[in-house]
């Protein structure tokens, strides 16, 4: 009989009594000139960075990183802030994660977080109180030729409170991993064939 008992005071307790902050709409921002952004923990038209090709970039080319998202909390939980991490590799995954830190956005009023919870946006791009947009630095220095993958999870910091320090947006444990490609410089290759030619040319010559 005791064991109903607490089993029906537990469950008239409101939800909002245990609290709760979460992450949604996840995007990654991927700047080459030009912002595109990408879903990552997302539903939109947006395509997902997952699998996604991010195109070919030569050697001295600009390859810079951001994004944005959502975080919800309730009750006496709070979130902190929130942050990207990413690697680059190439074959087999390996190296450390670089962190990169976002900049809070805007309150967003109440919903669809459980309870009524209070939303808020996070972001590098030009929103809420940025006035301007800040990247990581340009990906491809140092890169050689070839094909490379970049892979990124998003995560918050909150209080602890009721809820988990920190929460990670991280495609069940297996993150999100897109690639592109890095070519030689146009005119490096030119060269290199205009050399060859060259070279060929005198060989007929002598012979």
């Amino acid at each position: 009989m005791k064991f109903f008992r607490c089993l029906l005071i537990s469950a008239l307790l409101p939800i909002s009594s245990y609290g709760a902050a979460g992450m949604f709409d996840q995007f990654i921002i991927v700047n080459s000139g030009t912002n595109t952004y990408y879903d990552i923990g997302a539903t939109t038209a947006n395509q997902d960075f997952q699998g996604a090709s991010l195109g070919t970039f030569t050697t001295s080319g600009s390859l810079l990183l951001g994004g944005q998202g959502k975080s919800y909390k309730n009750n006496s939980s709070d979130v902190t802030g929130m942050r990207l991490f990413y690697r680059v590799w190439q074959g087999s995954p390996g190296g450390s994660f670089n962190q990169f830190n976002y900049a809070f956005q805007s309150n967003l009023g109440t919903g669809p977080g459980p309870d009524f919870s209070v939303n808020q946006q996070w972001g590098s791009d030009v929103a809420g109180s940025n006035g301007s947009a800040f990247y990581t630095s340009n990906l491809l220095t140092g890169l050689a030729t070839g094909t490379w993958n970049l892979e990124v999870y998003s995560q918050i910091g909150t209080n602890g409170v009721n809820t988990a320090n920190p929460i990670s947006n991280n495609n069940n444990n297996a993150n999100f991993t897109a690639t592109f490609a890095v070519v030689p410089e146009p005119s490096r290759t030119l060269l290199l064939f205009a050399g060859v030619a060259a070279i060929l040319m005198r060989l007929r010559r002598v012979g």
